[in-house]
Order: structure tokens, then sequence, then C-alpha cells
């Protein structure tokens, strides 16, 4: 009876180091498996994190460009008003000093000299010679000049002083009026000045 439960004592030994061999085992796999599945999870949630700060950084970048953008439209806005005020001024204060000109002793003699130029420049023919509505004072003293080929420019016309002489035979129309010679300088004055914004 000794031997069979010597043997059945065995057979159970043997029995439990199987089980404890397939425990093992079992437990390796379980390990295996659950490191492996925390490694998917640890790279998922990494990888969702770097999407969610990608996002955050871009969502960043875009609300700075906007408000650089906004700051330098409102900047731009600000330099455009203040040169339109300079450029209004500069103007405003020439055509005053260009209409004090016109009230000038000297201006009679400077107003006959450039009439005398532009008719050289246009030719011989039908000529009219229009002077500004504030020069009408000269008007006689012109006419007796140039063969009465003066006439007064419409009063709304802007003019300042000067001429504008056209050649009716040949088709040719001269603008040398002083609003006409100051506001074509103005492209220049802003290259001039810097005042150009880019």
């Amino acid at each position: 009876m000794r031997i069979v439960e010597e043997k059945i004592d065995k057979f159970a030994q043997d029995i439990m180091a199987d089980v404890g061999d397939k425990r093992e085992k079992i437990m390796e796999q379980t390990d295996k498996e659950l490191e492996a599945i925390y490694e998917e999870k640890e790279l998922s949630y990494l990888s969702k994190a770097y999407e969610i700060i990608q996002n955050g950084l871009k969502n960043i970048e875009k609300e700075k460009n906007e408000i650089l953008s906004k700051a330098i439209m409102d900047s731009k806005r600000k330099i455009l008003k203040v040169r339109e005020s300079i450029i209004s001024n500069v103007f405003k204060e020439t055509e005053n000093k260009l209409i004090e000109f016109t009230e000038d002793k000297e201006y009679p003699q400077y107003l006959i000299s450039i009439i005398e130029e532009d008719m050289s420049k246009v030719g011989d023919g039908d000529i009219i010679i229009y002077i500004s509505h504030s020069d009408e004072k000269f008007l006689r003293q012109l006419n007796n000049i140039f063969d009465e080929k003066v006439v007064v420019a419409d009063k709304n016309e802007k003019f300042i002083g000067g001429c504008k002489i056209l050649n009716k035979s040949k088709n040719i129309f001269l603008d040398d009026s002083f609003y006409s010679k100051l506001y074509s300088q103005k492209e220049t004055f802003l290259n001039n000045c810097n005042l150009e914004i880019e």
C-alpha cells in the first residue's frame, strides 16, 4: 500500500509541477500581452497628446499671425492717414503760396512769358489761350499782346494761375496751369519724401 501511496504522491507532485509550469507560462504570456497592450495604449495616448500639442501650436501660430496682420493693417491705416494729412497740408500750403504769387506785382510779366513760351510749343493755327478766372484783371492787357486770343476759363475750373492753350488747327492742348503743374508733382513728391507705404 505504501508503494501505491508513494506513486500517488509522485503522480500528484508531477501534476502539480506540470500545473506550476503551465501556470508560469500562462503568467509570462499574460505579462507579455499586458505589456504589449500597455505599450500600444501608451503610444496611442502619446500620439493623441502630440496631435493635441501640434494643433495647439498651429492655433497659437494662426492667432499670432492674425494679431500681427491686424496690428500691421492698423499701423498702415494710421500711417496712411498721417501721410494724407501731410500731403494735404503741404499741397494746400503750396497752393496758397501760388495764389499769393498771382497777387504779386511780378506775376503779370511771368504770365506773359509763360504764354509766349507755350505759344511757341503749340505752333501756328487757330489758338485759344485760357487764363484763370482770378486773372481776369489782366484780360485786356493780355489780349492786346496776344491778338484777342485770350479768354477767361470757367469759374469752377481748377486753375490757380498760369495758362492753358488750345491749338484747334493742330488739335494740340497744353495745360500749363499752376494747379496742373502742382498736382502733377504729387507722385514725385511721394518718392522724394519717402512717404510711400509698402
